[in-house]
């Protein structure tokens, strides 16, 4: 049946008879064992899309998810971790596989003619291997990854004119950020492995199409060469055992040193400082031998021209040299340049390796302290340089410390800080581990690192945890079933953000400070408020635009309220004693009809506010005015205003000025003179609404003298 099944496939696309013929490779005489690392190159190269193909099933590219997602997948998805272990490890072991590979090429002078464009073809699959590695980097979004993404795409800025377009092209931005991931893993999952597939195939098409170099022949002397063996079975079994021997390794070293995955990113964090993976070790190290005085210029020449050169060198070897001779000592100088720049590169890489921080060698009491460390899972919420949590402050920066302040932040954490949502040391504590803890975090500064049965996992958490808007919504689990957080929590670490049935933020002044949290995360403030909460506080909190004609009684009635945000000098400022700055001037009453007036008068009343209805109800006015005059002048205030005016001037001269007063006085001398019988003809007058019935009625005092009728002017 499945004779038949092939046959009909070979008709159709003469797939099996390709096949048959590429397994049916004749093996020169001498080729075994030692050509078994392309094979395992390739076979890594596999291993690492059937891994990454399952690690992309979970993985969410983006800062807020990405170190989410990859701590989920390490503690939550059954043999999460190792599928990720095996990923990390065989990383690194595709990058030893294509440089040994290389490197036995070089040794056997398998570059040489007729085989050249298989070299170059190698040399970039090496530049692509370590593209990946780099944009691997970034993708688990914890510390190390995006400040290692940082310092090396900030090298790209050393390029001359260019660097700065340059490395906003590589992150998205000026920063690294939300583009720079998505443009990390869009090249780590799609356009490198496309062109790493591309560049295998065409390298084994050649392969096979110039055949496997026979040991140590000159070139040209191949033809005699004889081909006992064939690729299938003889080398595919060789391959094929490597192959296994090596997975066993890389399965081993996952199962035993997990794949690290520290503390998520923290772009404002100073004081972790990033360290390459071993194969950028060198370029690392050599950048520490340039001096500084070089600037921007040295960086440009260690970072990128270095390396470039050594690239190019690769890639012209085969085209430079023309010795016929493959064996190493017949090209001395092409295998002595080539043990130079092998030996420099492990020699930078071994300083390299070399130069990060050495380990603290602990006294027995902080041995003793940095177990009750762990123990007591201080790591979860503070870090060592960049290792563990980061609610808490990194003990690396700002130590050692004195051991009386470490005891008393460790027993009353909310005497220095009320805001301190860090929990007293158990009271169950011995003395002498209390005393081997205070050691331990005294002691710690900037050579400290996490230890390293911590430093690559982070606290359990439940699957709630790993929502984004888990905090808003914890409320609502908390009534559903308070043993819920019981189950991980103990109730003084609720009521370390609880304090009295308030959250930790609604401490002093909170108020005054809340606005901006509640306008940029709405969803703290519903986590404890129902939104009609909110409105009823706004309701007479908030400074609208008719605030000032309420704020007297609101003032009287929330005082408190107003205090939260005010100090009481604000309101002495204000009102000065019971009036507002304008109101302290002598003749601000003089100008406030005027002010009136040209508020009334404004061409937009909509637009801009009325000076006098900002603090003056209509009532107000109409109170004091009657309508257009003070209560003060009714019908008779002329008849009486003399009598008033006389004792109080200053009353008067409330509203009006003096020539105002002097228009009537003035014309009529008022107020009547001795002669006034004998100029009153000329300077009164009888007709309707004269001046001198502002203060006389005819009826009672002229008809006395002038009759019934009133005379006429010219009587």
């Amino acid at each position: 049946m499945f004779r038949k099944l092939f046959h009909w496939i070979d008709e159709q696309t003469e797939l099996v008879t390709l096949f048959q013929r590429f397994m049916e490779e004749p093996l020169a005489l001498g080729v075994g064992w030692p050509h078994v690392f392309g094979a395992i190159a390739l076979f890594l190269f596999v291993m690492q899309l059937a891994t990454g193909i399952l690690l992309t099933v979970y993985y969410v590219p983006s800062p807020q998810a990405a170190y989410q997602s990859t701590a989920y997948l390490n503690s939550q998805i059954p043999l999460g971790q190792l599928v990720r272990s095996l990923h990390h490890w065989g990383a690194s072991a595709m990058l030893i596989g294509v440089l040994v590979h290389m490197l036995q090429t070089f040794l056997w002078g398998a570059y040489k003619r007729p085989r050249q464009i298989i070299w170059v073809i190698g040399v970039f699959l090496l530049l692509v291997t370590l593209g990946l590695s780099f944009t691997g980097y970034l993708l688990p979004w914890d510390q190390k990854a995006y400040w290692a993404t940082v310092v090396g795409t900030r090298i790209a800025g050393t390029v001359p004119v260019l660097g700065l377009y340059i490395t906003t092209i590589i992150r998205g931005g000026p920063n690294v950020g939300a583009l720079t991931l998505t443009r990390f893993f869009g090249l780590h999952v799609l356009i490198f492995p496309a062109l790493l597939i591309g560049l295998i195939v065409f390298h084994v098409s050649q392969v096979r199409r110039q055949g496997i170099t026979a040991p140590w022949r000159r070139v040209g002397g191949e033809a005699d060469v004889p081909h006992p063996g064939l690729f299938y079975p003889d080398q595919v079994f060789r391959d094929a055992v490597a192959a296994l021997i090596l997975l066993a390794v890389v399965f081993a070293i996952a199962l035993r040193v997990p794949a690290p995955l520290e503390t998520i990113a923290n772009p404002s964090s100073t004081g972790y400082k990033p360290r390459p993976e071993w194969y950028f070790l060198p370029n690392f190290q050599l950048l520490t031998y340039i001096p500084t005085k070089w600037g921007q210029w040295g960086e440009f020449v260690g970072a990128l021209v270095v390396p470039a050169l050594g690239v190019v060198a690769l890639l012209l070897l085969p085209y430079l040299d023309r010795n016929p001779e493959r064996r190493p000592r017949r090209r001395p100088f092409v295998s002595t340049a080539a043990l130079l720049a092998l030996g420099s590169l492990l020699y930078l890489g071994i300083a390299g390796a070399q130069s990060g921080p050495k380990p603290v060698q602990l006294a027995g009491l902080q041995q003793q302290g940095q177990k009750v460390f762990l123990d007591l899972r201080c790591e979860s919420c503070h870090g060592i340089n960049g290792g563990g949590g980061m609610e808490g402050v990194d003990l690396a920066q700002g130590g050692p410390r004195s051991p009386e302040m470490v005891a008393e932040k460790l027993r009353t954490p909310a005497k220095s800080n009320p805001r301190s949502i860090m929990p007293p040391v158990p009271a169950s504590l011995t003395k002498e581990e209390f005393e081997s803890l205070v050691a331990f975090v005294s002691a710690i500064d900037s050579r400290f690192q996490m230890p390293s049965e911590v430093a690559g996992l982070i606290p359990n958490k439940p699957l709630s945890h790993y929502e984004q808007n888990w905090f808003a919504n914890h409320r609502y689990e908390v009534l559903k079933d308070p043993t819920v957080c019981e189950q991980c929590h103990k109730p003084t670490f609720c009521q370390s953000c609880h304090r009295n049935r308030k959250p930790d933020s609604h401490l002093h002044d909170w108020l005054k400070y809340h606005y901006g949290t509640a306008r940029e995360r709405p969803e703290y403030c519903q986590v404890c408020h129902e939104q009609s909460f909110c409105n009823n506080c706004h309701s007479t909190a908030l400074h609208t635009g008719d605030w000032m004609h309420r704020h007297a009684e609101v003032a009287r009635t929330g005082e408190q309220t107003c205090l939260q945000c005010h100090d009481r000098n604000e309101c002495t400022t204000c009102h000065g004693g019971g009036k507002p700055l304008s109101h302290q001037q002598p003749d601000w009453e003089h100008k406030h009809g005027s002010a009136v007036g040209q508020a009334r008068g404004l061409p937009s009343p909509e637009a801009k506010a009325k000076e006098c209805e900002t603090c003056h109800t209509a009532q107000f006015c109409t109170d004091c005015h009657q309508g257009a005059r003070p209560k003060s002048h009714d019908a008779s205030w002329m008849s009486r205003h003399g009598t008033a005016a006389k004792p109080k001037p200053q009353a008067c001269v409330t509203c009006h000025r003096a020539s105002f007063c002097q228009e009537c006085h003035g014309g009529l001398n008022m107020p009547h003179p001795a002669d006034w019988i004998i100029s009153h003809k000329d300077k009164g007058s009888f007709a309707a609404g004269s001046v001198c019935y502002r203060c006389h009625d005819y009826a009672k005092t002229c008809a006395q003298c002038h009759g019934e009728a009133p005379p006429t002017p010219a009587q």
